[in-house]
């Protein structure tokens, strides 16, 4: 604790001896319920304490302020809000303790540019994981996501991909303790599961979990892809006896090493039943090691099945700004941004449109935006390239 930053045991000390805390999700864009800040609430609840939760600091008389973290590029709001508790005369000397996703990839960073009270809880805490998420404070979350609940089934994931951060987070992958208890008590018909290698637990806990979620009458949304390395026939039998929503099957095509496995997965699935068309997304990261060309035959595969392609732009786990400034050495900036496009407003099934004709017609019908739709010489020479 010398340094900012603590352990779970120093973190659940500070939780202990707190009678009033306040809960703060920086008002970074967000669509789930802060499932951290949820799981705090209900264990200070259970000590007979009392939480407030806001989206920027209010005044109180709190022992402690907690605020959640998630993605790195969303660096400025985080620190706002930390200056915001550390400036005001309310909270003055009031410990500050930070924690997710921000906070366990750069403690340092936020460290650096804080003042003292402040301590930095990285990675994730398995005491408070066996609570269930507090879902009666008002989290503001409108639509849809608003009324699911949230559910790791396990933690961690053995694949150490560079582009992940699951993995520098939660370095040990098991079981989570208290999964059947979520699913069971928790009145939420609609069930968002963000295991994030769920494939990986053993054949016994999958059959379980899913038998589980059938017999409490939930509705799935699997919200981290399944590894295609792993489907086979009994698993894919499970997959199919779920009731979906809103895409809710999701599997990755990341690399071009998973060619023939990704095929070969979604052709188990049909087989065993699971629809597939309009009820399905494909994870396809791009502008990291791959080349144009390699990107678009992996969305290219996904539309052949049905499966809706969610191109994710790579970015690096460090960025800390929200202007995308990394280029693969594949890629040009213009690309980028062109095939981000394209996976937005052209894909998903809704035709067989190349991205050259799709460009060439964006760059004709949007003559106020010609300059920015039209690719360069240099930008062409480098989408057509192949290794």
């Amino acid at each position: 604790m010398d340094n900012g930053i603590i352990d779970e045991k120093e973190l659940i000390y500070f939780l202990e001896t707190s009678k009033r805390v306040l809960l703060i999700e920086p008002p970074y864009r967000r669509s789930y319920v802060p499932l951290g800040l949820a799981k705090i609430s209900s264990f200070i609840k259970n000590k007979g304490g009392k939480v407030v939760y806001s989206r920027s600091f209010i005044p109180g008389d709190f022992d402690l302020i907690c605020i959640a973290t998630v993605f790195t590029n969303d660096a400025d709001m985080v620190l706002k809000s930390i200056y915001e508790c550390q400036d005001s005369l309310f909270s003055k000397g009031t410990k500050v303790i930070v924690g997710g996703v921000f906070a366990s990839l750069m403690p340092e960073y936020i460290l650096k540019r804080s003042k003292k009270n402040l301590f930095i809880f990285p990675g994730y805490s398995k005491i408070l994981d066996s609570y269930l998420p507090d879902y009666n404070l008002h989290y503001n979350i409108k639509g849809f996501f608003g009324k699911a609940m949230t559910l790791f089934t396990t933690r961690g994931c053995p694949n150490r991909c560079k582009y992940c951060m699951v993995w520098r987070m939660e370095p040990k992958f098991h079981i989570c303790s208290t999964w059947k208890k979520n699913i069971e008590e928790i009145d939420r018909k609609i069930c968002v599961i963000s295991d994030n290698s769920f494939l990986s637990a053993p054949f016994d806990h999958i059959k379980n979990v899913i038998e589980s979620l059938n017999k409490n009458g939930k509705k799935v949304i699997f919200n981290n892809g399944m590894n295609c390395r792993d489907i086979n026939n009994e698993n894919a039998r499970l997959f199919a006896s779920l009731t979906y929503i809103r895409n809710g099957f999701r599997i990755g095509f990341d690399r071009m090493e998973d060619d023939g496995h990704y095929q070969k997965a979604m052709e188990t699935l049909a087989k065993a039943g699971l629809k597939i068309k309009g009820n399905s997304y494909t994870y396809v990261i791009f502008n990291f090691e791959d080349t144009p060309q390699e990107a678009y035959y992996r969305a290219r595969e996904c539309w052949k099945f049905g499966s809706n392609p969610y191109l994710m732009k790579y970015r690096p786990l460090n960025q800390v700004i929200k202007k995308p400034s990394y280029i693969g050495k594949y890629w040009t900036k213009n690309l980028v941004r062109e095939f981000s496009n394209y996976g937005q407003n052209f894909g998903y099934n809704r035709g067989d449109q190349t991205f050259e004709s799709w460009v060439n017609r964006r760059t004709e019908v949007l003559q106020k935006d010609i300059y920015k739709s039209k690719l360069t010489d240099e930008d062409w020479e480098k989408w057509y390239y192949r290794r």
